[in-house]
């Protein structure tokens, strides 16, 4: 079985059409588990408000993309902050120092990989300082917007 462990910085792409969207709706329509902390969900609906506010997401686009959000988010693994996840965000601040939230979600990630031991389990992110955190501590790392210039044969990828 395939977990993809996705940060809300590519997994907002699923409902809001940017870059490495495409490719990223591609990977829902695989057989796979998705996982996320917490924190990711209160990440995508912040942004997605945000959006809206900016007038980036009309109100029926909107309303589309909440009513998807919250229908996939039922199908999600939820990591929650428990002490296991702070315990493992300690030494992945200081391994990596990297921001609050991107801590979080690579210790929610090394939970689930720890969860899912027999099983491959990738991260999903766009976010450059993460992706290379990620790789660093042995996943397979997924950035929507690169893999979207690979399918569509970039040279520069």
């Amino acid at each position: 079985m395939i977990v993809h462990y996705l940060d809300a910085s590519a997994w907002v792409k699923r409902y809001a059409r940017e870059a490495g969207s495409e490719w990223l709706a591609g990977l829902f329509e695989g057989w796979a588990v998705f996982s996320c902390a917490s924190l990711g969900f209160i990440e995508v609906l912040a942004a997605l408000y945000r959006r809206r506010r900016a007038g980036d997401l009309q109100e029926p686009d909107f309303d589309a993309a909440l009513s998807a959000f919250q229908e996939d988010r039922r199908s999600f693994v939820d990591v929650q902050l428990t002490d296991e996840v702070l315990y493992i965000a300690r030494d992945v601040v200081h391994r990596f120092a990297l921001r609050g939230a991107d801590t979080i979600h690579l210790a929610s990630a090394l939970v689930v990989r720890r969860r899912y031991e027999n099983d491959t389990v990738t991260f999903v992110a766009s976010d450059r300082e993460l992706s290379a955190a990620a790789q660093t501590a042995g996943f397979i790392v997924l950035d929507p917007v690169i893999e979207e210039q690979k399918a569509a044969g970039d040279p520069q990828r």
